[in-house]
């Protein structure tokens, strides 16, 4: 039962993120240390592509953990760790490699919430066995 709760509450927020962006995509990117961009020249193909990019990580991350946690399937959590963790680590690698700013909050909580939803995938295992 702990496995879902902890599934699901991932997947709320990561869906809640994707509202977010929906309705404010401004205040959204400004929770990710972004600023909203237009693009280059006078389009708003950079803003299209954040708008775009983010919701849909937010979006397919919450569902795969809700779904995972509604069903009680472990397997369906296996989207939203690989693209919380990878988003870990190619943040850690744009500081490393790049020279960007680290945007510590946001690899901790990914980070955590990694290691949460490995613990619900291992619970669920359990519980199946």
């Amino acid at each position: 039962m702990i496995a879902r709760v902890i599934a699901g509450v991932i997947g709320l927020f990561m869906l809640s993120s994707a509202i977010r962006w929906i309705l404010d995509p401004a205040s959204a990117a400004a929770g990710l240390g972004m600023v909203l961009v237009e693009g280059p020249g006078d389009t708003t193909m950079g803003m299209n592509t954040q708008i775009g990019d983010f919701t849909a990580f937010f979006f397919t991350a919450g569902l795969m953990a809700c779904i995972g946690a509604y069903r009680n399937e472990h397997v369906w959590l296996y989207t939203t760790l690989s693209l919380l963790g990878s988003a870990a680590i190619f943040r850690i690698y744009a500081g490393l490699v790049h020279g960007a700013d680290y945007l510590t909050r946001a690899i901790a909580i990914e980070i955590i919430i990694s290691v949460l939803l490995g613990l619900s995938i291992y619970l669920m295992q359990k519980s199946k066995s």
